[in-house]
């Protein structure tokens, strides 16, 4: 079962923009054919993990009710590279992976030098990259 929690953010106190952003997420799952069971916003800044939908996304991954994550972009998640490696081998623990709709996932962890440890990380462990 393809089973997708969305997960919006902007650090910008706009409404509009986060509701863009969930449609977006909204039609890209339908296309895709996943089961959206959960969506969370978050209308703070992308450096913190002390986020209440963000919160509500690892909650549902950790219980298995959600196995992919769905962002726009990785800056969705976080700014900062240390909380998105946090964010993303909590994923890779629990099996889950991260799809973005609005970019080349594979080419943002590149650019922002995560992809190689997140490698090397599930090699260790024996595990699955989380994308």
């Amino acid at each position: 079962m393809r089973t997708v929690w969305l997960y919006s953010r902007s650090g910008r106190q706009s409404l509009s923009e986060l509701s863009a952003q969930m449609t977006d997420l909204l039609e890209e799952a339908e296309r895709r054919g996943y089961i959206v069971v959960g969506t969370s916003q978050d209308r703070h800044s992308g450096n913190s993990i002390h986020r209440v939908g963000l919160k509500l996304m690892v909650g549902e991954v950790r219980r298995g009710n959600a196995h992919i994550v769905m962002v726009w972009d990785l800056s969705r998640l976080s700014r900062d590279n240390s909380t998105l490696i946090r964010i993303l081998n909590f994923l890779q623990d629990h099996g889950a992976v991260l799809v973005t709709a609005g970019t080349d996932l594979r080419y943002e962890l590149s650019i922002r030098g995560v992809e190689l440890p997140l490698r090397k990380r599930a090699a260790q462990k024996g595990r699955d990259v989380p994308w």
